[in-house]
């Protein structure tokens, strides 16, 4: 740890590396979710950039020999690897709703499956039957790829007058 300049110095370079290992982690663990994103550019330049800032650091850590400081990059690199996934789930839009919808009346599931089809939201129609084996009827499966697609779901189900079964999954 720098000491020669004080204690003032001394919080500002703990501030400095808990920042530097912050953002090295951060990139490092981007560069997992964009590898299995298929997004092999910008996860080759975020090694890159995670590689710089980590061999800068331990060139840095090693010459110090100081617990405080392991101690400040291992909490960084614990808060890096949480900020990183929380903002990837955050703007992620690769996220996909699930929506399993049913309905004893079959001519209203066709006209949700028409819907679903004019806003270009990805369904798969099946042959089903009512709870009681009487006769036929239809559950939709919409693949909702956004929030927005899947609160036009959530309208479509709240305004209609018949009673949707539904069951969402995330993944």
């Amino acid at each position: 740890m720098n000491l020669n300049g004080g204690l003032t110095a001394s919080i500002l370079w703990c501030a400095v590396l808990f920042t530097a290992k912050l953002l090295s982690n951060m990139l490092s663990t981007g560069k997992t979710i964009l590898v299995q994103r298929n997004r092999s550019l910008l996860a080759g330049l975020m090694v890159a950039v995670s590689d710089l800032i980590y061999f800068y650091l331990i060139k840095n850590v090693l010459t110090d020999d100081s617990d405080l400081a392991i101690a400040v990059i291992s909490a960084a690199g614990g808060a890096g690897c949480f900020l990183a996934v929380a903002l990837g789930n955050r703007l992620s839009k690769d996220r996909t709703y699930v929506n399993v919808v049913m309905c004893d009346d079959r001519t209203a599931m066709q006209e949700f499956r028409d819907f679903l089809a004019s806003r270009h939201i990805t369904n798969v129609a099946s042959d089903s039957y009512t709870r009681d084996w009487g006769r036929k009827t239809i559950t939709v499966t919409a693949y909702a790829e956004t929030k927005e697609e899947n609160r036009l779901i959530d309208e479509y189900i709240e305004n209609s007058a018949l009673k949707f079964k539904r069951v969402i999954q995330k993944t």
